[in-house]
């Protein structure tokens, strides 16, 4: 064969893989077939979705009560308050900001509380762990151990006070979000200078998470002596002490703990500690205390009591499985009055407690735990002092900071008389936390056309829902109940048709991780409830993780605590 007749052969070839590279031939039937049946399975999703949401509803629910129509209400809402001012360019970006975290709300909602996907997802989940993976927001670990992803990301993840990891925080937040604070230091050396201008002591106390202590059960690669810590702690640590913040080593006391009693310092399928070990840092924080503050008076006569308590950890009540994990059972001691009555926190105390979910996890009955013998009791126990306490389960970073400061917004000095501020805090906050400063000055109670109720005063009233607040999707964060908050405009009561008042009104939203159906409020909606004053719920319902309404100066008006009625 010649080579003109080799290069024409190899050029037909060559041209003839061309001309095939792309084309795929498929009889006309299958190719029907193909189609029909893709576009089934992405209709059939969304059919199945809204007939057993709409059964749900009852067949009289009206469209806009759908999870993916529930925006629509909240339009009408936004539009008015364009209208309000004029339609400027500035109401066009908040307007725009509102309408993008609706979307962003109701896929979330469509993508957890769909029926196809709450039924596929326990199967998906269960293959997943089988393989050591977990989800998105649990690690599996060794014997049956579980590990809450974030706290893994923090002591894994680059130091929270690199230049690059605080912009890259700032940066990547959504376009409908204020973008946080991430840098700790300022924030915390504020509060320390406050307090100190009041002659107030501030101590804070950043609770280590679990893989801090127990690498080992999550790798063997790491030392079960080893305390691993993000990389930036130390430099954090160092630049407080400089500017004289009083810093507790509760890592070490913990590791100490760990040494000395040969347990575990955490619950094995929980984010937070174990009773002893939350008693031996108390016993720790008492020592610290008593050598730098002088009491000026005690507490009655308190006692404990051994209680045993059943339950399951809160990482394991994020993995949605059929087979759950098995629940963990552990001896808390209950700190009582001499004569059995439960602990009180007293605002006249000399000591105030911030804190967050390590500080409710045994005192806070909602979690499960046991009540009234938690971080706070404890430390009332070993001072032999009345304790003051500010405590939200989630948000550590802020939260109790922003309460306090509007409670001496709000004209309540919740600071009179206090010697020492202990802040508790989770280590992780530090790196995933917002940390925006907040004053405290104490303000003469504004004026305010609020619906304000006294103690033991009830009201049935309706009205429509101006503004809600977040709620968490169930099983996406480590607590189980939520508080929601919502602004109710046009109120009226039977008795006063022409009332037309206003109220910040607290409601249930997440109960055991199910949502309420104060959880499927939106913008626009006109609801009855049932009010009566914060005051007669806060013992029982203040330390749940809560949302707040994004203005402040709704965030200064004093709250009543509602329950929705049968329309």
């Amino acid at each position: 064969m010649s080579q003109i007749e080799t290069s024409k052969m190899w050029i037909s070839r060559e041209q003839q893989a061309r001309d095939e590279v792309g084309v795929t031939k498929i009889h006309p039937t299958a190719a029907t077939l193909f189609v029909s049946f893709f576009l089934l399975m992405l209709s059939g999703v969304f059919v199945v979705d809204h007939l057993v949401e709409w059964n749900r509803l009852g067949k009289d629910a009206s469209l806009s009560a759908l999870s993916s129509l529930e925006g629509v209400g909240s339009l009408q809402v936004v539009i008015s308050e364009m209208r309000q001012q004029d339609f400027k360019a500035s109401s066009w970006i908040t307007a725009n900001r509102k309408v993008l975290a609706h979307i962003h709300e109701i896929e979330d909602t469509i993508e957890e509380q769909g029926a196809v996907a709450a039924w596929l997802r326990p199967w998906s989940q269960s293959g997943l762990l089988f393989f050591g993976v977990g989800n998105e927001k649990v690690y599996p670990g060794k014997e049956s151990w579980l590990f809450y992803r974030p706290d893994i990301d923090y002591i894994t993840g680059a130091g929270f006070l690199d230049p690059l990891q605080l912009q890259q925080r700032v940066d990547q937040t959504v376009e409908w979000e204020t973008p946080p604070q991430p840098d700790p230091l300022p924030a915390l050396i504020d509060l320390h200078q406050q307090l100190a201008d009041r002659g107030i002591k501030l101590l804070l106390v950043p609770v280590p998470v679990k893989p801090e202590i127990m690498a080992k059960q999550f790798t063997s690669r790491l030392n079960d002596a080893q305390v691993i810590q993000n990389s930036s702690y130390k430099l954090f640590v160092n630049q407080l002490t400089e500017a004289g913040v009083w810093v507790a080593d509760v890592a070490a006391w913990l590791d100490e703990y760990k040494e000395e009693t040969k347990k575990s310092p955490f619950l094995q399928t929980d984010t937070h500690w174990t009773p002893s070990a939350m008693q031996w840092v108390t016993r720790m924080v008492s020592k610290e205390l008593n050598q730098q503050i002088s009491w000026s008076g005690g507490v009655p006569l308190q006692k404990t009591t051994e209680i045993p308590v059943t339950n399951q950890g809160d990482i394991a009540a994020m993995l949605d499985l059929y087979s759950p994990y098995p629940s963990e059972t552990v001896s808390t001691l209950q700190v009582t009055y001499a004569d059995g009555s439960i602990w009180k926190a007293n605002e006249a105390a000399e000591v105030l407690v911030l804190g967050d979910s390590f500080t409710n996890i045994f005192s806070l009955d909602a979690m499960g735990w046991g009540e009234s013998g938690g971080f706070v009791e404890h430390l009332s126990y070993r001072l032999d002092q009345p304790i003051d306490r500010i405590v939200r389960n989630d948000q550590g970073s802020f939260a109790t900071r922003q309460i306090l400061s509007r409670e001496l917004a709000r004209g309540r000095d919740r600071l009179a008389g206090k010697k020492v501020v202990v802040y508790q805090f989770a280590s992780r906050e530090l790196m995933f936390g917002d940390w925006p400063c907040f004053p405290l000055e104490l303000k003469l109670p504004p004026p305010s056309n609020f619906l304000s109720l006294a103690s033991s005063e009830l009201k049935q009233v309706t009205g429509v829902v101006r503004e809600v607040s977040k709620v968490p999707r169930p099983g996406s964060v480590p607590y189980r109940d939520h508080v929601v908050s919502i602004h109710l405009v046009d109120i009226t009561t039977k008795e006063n048709p022409e009332l037309f008042s206003q109220a910040v009104v607290f409601l249930q939203s997440m109960t055991n991780n199910v949502w309420e159906r104060a959880a499927r409020l939106r913008a626009g909606d006109e609801i009855h409830l049932k009010l009566r004053s914060w005051n007669d719920m806060a013992r029982e319902k203040d330390g749940l993780n809560r949302s707040e309404l994004d203005s402040l100066d709704l965030q200064l008006q004093e709250p009543v605590w509602g329950e929705l009625l049968e329309e």
